[in-house]
């Protein structure tokens, strides 16, 4: 303690005399004193994003329309990818009926990002003409009439066609083309054909139902396509239902439902297992072969077309470790040329096979996202944790279905795994924490310390936000294949096939993620440094946090921060590191608290903070990073860098300090506090 500090707080003795004379007055101690040491915990449980998994229920064979005519292949084929993706909305009347903050918030944020986003990043082959959907044929009966592109029924059409849940309008649709049992006598029926879709190359279709896939889980939104071109085989139309009863109005939530729209318009437009089978090459080439009906053969298990190994294929490690020792683990890998090229320069790895798909969570999971382990923020994994972005190697797969050119400078960085090579492409989680553990480093990007309480939280590897190492007891033991650990400090042996990361999908690895903060499952605040409405209210900031655009992440020094007054004492149970403001001056860091100004010497140095702050002295302290890791762009782009390490050159001087000015009144030390309580507690007893 530094000798300002010994001038407002008394020496160990005289705590000891202290709690000597309250001895003869402890009745009066326990009814009248407030002096009390008071450890603070928030109300509202801290919660990961795991629980928001993707259910993408892929259309089965019967319920996809796959005869929607544009052009002839030739010409198609013919024409470059250059035109920028074009999406027409059209709601159902189950858009309007929602309350009229949650319409305007669909209306004009979520749908309107969503879609522009996608219209932005992808371009498709232009197409010139009207877009007129097919009907639906009674029963699926549908006949190929030789020289005509057109879809005919037997006998008849449903008398609606459906995207979803939603009905397509009459004005949208062909006229209704039918045949006889016997495939002749064929012509058209009815008005003939609506006016169709003009301006777009691809239809999407919104209702806002609280069905029955709502009810499972925490679904916020479901999609699929329902129509495709028969000449390349895009899908042409699709359907989004969004869960009225799971979309949250507040802003801390808004991006996360900006990304899970935006995630499953991308299972509409390509990304599903049931559309793998129609991907073709850069020339317009299936890489699946086809039937006589121009059809991949039909997995019946799935109930989806089966790709091929040019799309797909299935990889065997024979040495993946585990608990147990070393087991065999399967994993599919997409394989298309793109994938392949982008994902090996993101893990730094030349003999990757490709990108590995998920491999758990069962249909509308599994096989149709990125794998968690290896992609873990990836907004295309199965679930969204943190942070989530849309990377290279998503674009690079939709340019590989054959049907769009993406424009990569929409492609969001993915930190995740970038640069640790084939060992963490490649090998289990467990074996990529013990060899860093051999050599004495950090377990980067996984983790080892087990989340209780007291909560000791650490920053995200951006230091965009405050975040938890997610190692948890689970319920239940965990399967063989994802026992990740033979030792666990302080967990005993018996113990330890029980814990294992939180989020299921990454293989039960556990690692540092963001999380929220939720009471009765409403988002109360987040972690994430950079969005205002994250502040803690004034009397809970204990640790004089400051979240904004200009905030980042900073490890606290030491123990819990303290609060203090003439007559109490009180620590806050969550500690460990915080956000606040950060300037790049003078070619150092300098760490910002509470309007405070706080320069960084040198990497690990401790920054003592003593400040008073809404009647209270905040006593804590921070530990500064290199000015290179936060300030380095920043100088470089100024002509200059940042300076050398060096020492503190204020040592014997007090950083901003301010004093507690009780007068008669000491406040009392914790430590003493903790025995007074204890003493007087027994003589109740």
């Amino acid at each position: 303690m530094n000798s300002v500090a010994k001038n407002h707080y008394s020496s160990q003795s005289s705590q000891t005399k202290d709690v000597a004379r309250s001895l003869s007055m402890v009745t009066l101690a326990i009814c009248v004193t407030n002096l009390l040491l008071l450890t603070f915990t928030q109300a509202a449980h801290l919660h990961s994003h795991s629980d928001l998994q993707c259910n993408h229920v892929h259309p089965k064979p019967n319920d996809i329309i796959h005869g929607v005519h544009l052009e002839s292949e030739h010409v198609m084929k013919r024409r470059s990818l250059d035109q920028r993706l074009r999406v027409k909305i059209y709601y159902d009347t189950s858009v309007y009926k929602l309350d009229e903050a949650m319409f305007e918030l669909i209306n004009n944020t979520v749908l309107p990002e969503a879609v522009s986003y996608w219209e932005r990043a992808l371009m498709v082959r232009k197409t010139e003409s009207v877009i007129r959907l097919s009907r639906k044929c009674r029963n699926n009966q549908v006949f190929l009439v030789p020289n005509d592109p057109h879809p005919y029924c037997m006998n008849a059409c449903e008398a609606a066609t459906m995207c979803g849940e939603v009905q397509v309008p009459e004005h949208h649709l062909e006229s209704c083309r039918v045949c006889d049992a016997q495939g002749k006598q064929c012509r058209s029926l009815g008005e003939g054909a609506g006016v169709g879709i003009k301006d777009a190359d691809f239809v999407f279709y919104v209702s806002a139902m609280d069905t029955e896939r709502c009810q499972k889980g925490m679904t916020v939104a479901y999609a699929a396509h329902c129509q495709q071109e028969v000449s390349l085989d895009r899908p042409i139309a699709g359907h989004a239902n969004l869960c009225p009863r799971s979309i949250s109005t507040k802003l801390p939530e808004l991006d996360v439902l900006i990304s899970t729209v935006k995630h499953e318009i991308l299972h509409a437009l390509g990304f599903s297992v049931s559309l793998f089978a129609f991907y073709r090459d850069s020339k317009g080439s299936p890489l699946t072969p086809r039937d006589e009906h121009g059809k991949p053969a039909l997995n019946e298990n799935l109930q989806a077309r089966q790709w091929s190994e040019r799309v797909i294929k299935r990889i065997v490690r024979p040495d993946w470790l585990v608990r147990e020792g070393r087991v065999r683990k399967e994993v599919h890998m997409m394989v298309t040329p793109r994938v392949v090229e982008e994902v090996r320069k993101h893990f730094n790895c030349s003999t990757l096979e490709g990108a590995e798909l998920e491999d758990q969570g069962g249909e509308g999971t599994a096989l149709t996202h990125w794998e968690k382990r290896a992609f873990e923020n990836e907004a295309m994994t199965g679930t969204h944790t943190q942070n989530p972005v849309y990377s290279r190697i998503t674009l690079a797969l939709m340019e590989d279905t054959g049907w769009y050119k993406a424009n990569m400078d929409m492609a969001q960085p993915l930190s995740w795994g970038r640069n640790l090579g084939c060992d963490f492409a490649q090998r289990s989680c467990m074996e990529w924490m013990e060899t860093k553990a051999d050599r004495e480093q950090h377990l980067h990007p996984y983790c080892n310390r087990v989340k209780r309480d007291p909560l000791e939280t650490e920053c995200s590897e951006d230091r965009n936000s405050v975040a938890l190492c997610n190692l948890v007891h689970h319920t239940y033991q965990l399967p063989d294949l994802y026992q990740n650990f033979e030792f666990i400090p302080h967990i005993s042996q018996a113990d330890i096939p029980f814990y294992g990361g939180s989020v299921a999908l990454a293989d039960f690895c556990p690692y540092i993620q963001e999380f929220t903060w939720r009471s009765d499952n409403i988002a109360i605040r987040g972690s994430n440094c950079l969005y205002e409405e994250n502040n803690p209210r004034p009397e809970r900031n204990f640790a004089l946090e400051l979240y904004g655009p200009k905030s980042k992440c900073f490890e606290h020094a030491g123990s819990m921060w303290e609060e203090r007054t003439c007559r109490q004492v009180r620590q806050w149970q969550h500690w460990g590191s915080g956000c606040y403001e950060y300037t790049c001056q003078n070619g150092r860091l300098n760490i910002i608290v509470d309007n405070r100004t706080f320069p960084c010497y040198y990497p690990g140095q401790e920054l003592r903070v003593r400040l008073l702050s809404q009647g209270w002295l905040h006593v804590g302290s921070l530990s500064c990073p290199s000015c290179t890791e936060l300030c380095q762009e920043t100088f470089l782009a100024a002509n200059s860098s940042c300076k050398l390490p060096m020492p503190d050159p204020r040592v014997g001087q007090i950083y901003p300090n301010d004093p507690l000015d009780c007068g008669s009144l000491r406040p009392v030390h914790s430590a003493a506090l903790s025995v007074i309580i204890f003493l007087a507690l027994q003589l109740l007893i």
